[in-house]
């Protein structure tokens, strides 16, 4: 979230700083943007396959 969030207000709003300056750099931020909306698609994903452990189950 942090990236999203960091990419948008700094990169696009604010225009603060780039992820790489040159003639490509809004490719870059939106590359950045995409990139943070991936990982946290991946992340879900992990999250939702997880199977869900008692830690407070008694050992036999």
């Amino acid at each position: 979230m942090f990236n999203i969030v960091e990419g948008l207000i700094d990169h696009h709003l604010l225009g603060i700083h780039h992820v790489r300056t040159g003639p490509h750099q809004t490719a870059w931020d939106v590359g950045f943007l995409l990139l943070g909306v991936a990982l946290i698609a991946a992340g879900w994903a992990v999250q939702r396959r997880a199977r869900v452990v008692d830690t407070c189950a008694e050992r036999r």
